[in-house]
């Protein structure tokens, strides 16, 4: 190692296995071809390329646009969707006798398949997906046909359980008399 570094081609580098210039250090001889910084190796950072994040957010996308299809497509869901909705119109209903201090009412037109409350005069279609309607308890149906349910301003109701059903399938929407609470049943 006393050789002069007037010797060695680049006084800045280590020194080379057996002082020869080109030879490899000798920790590098032992490990196989060579893999300096800067020579021959082509490494990448790690991580995802902007290609690939593009193609995996676009599989996602079309994912998520084909599943809500899928699922509105099938009756029951549709059907529970129908009484979900039927439900929020109800508890409205509810809301508003109690905010007004008057009675609301929901009025449904089974021949008509149709429905109105009081607060709107504009009658409004039951969803397709509904085959029938039926209400328990009997009393709830009068002879005209028109059933009404009623919530009055101390928060009561008529009370009762609305059916809407299609063909096997059935989701019943049922309203508490001294609560006025609504709610599906499962």
């Amino acid at each position: 190692m006393l050789q002069s570094l007037a010797a060695h081609p680049n006084p800045g580098t280590p020194a080379l296995a057996g002082g020869r210039p080109g030879a490899l250090p000798a920790s590098e001889e032992r490990e196989g071809p060579a893999k300096r910084e800067g020579e021959g190796c082509f490494c990448p950072a790690p991580g995802f390329t902007l290609l690939e994040l593009l193609v995996v957010l676009t599989i996602v996308g079309l994912m998520m646009a084909a599943v809500p299809t899928l699922f509105a497509g099938l009756p029951s869901i549709r059907l529970r969707t129908a009484a979900d909705d039927m439900v929020a119109t109800l508890r409205d209903l509810h809301q508003q006798a109690i905010r007004r201090g008057e009675t609301t009412e929901l009025i449904f037109e089974p021949a008509a398949r149709t429905f109105r409350i009081s607060t709107d005069p504009i009658p409004r279609h039951l969803p397709e997906i509904v085959a029938e309607l039926g209400f328990k308890p009997a009393t709830l149906v009068p002879t005209s046909g028109n059933t009404r349910i009623r919530f009055f301003a101390d928060g009561s109701a008529t009370g009762g359980t609305v059916l809407f059903k299609n063909g096997e399938r059935l989701a019943a929407i049922k309203v508490d008399w001294l609560t006025g609470r609504v709610r599906r049943d499962e």
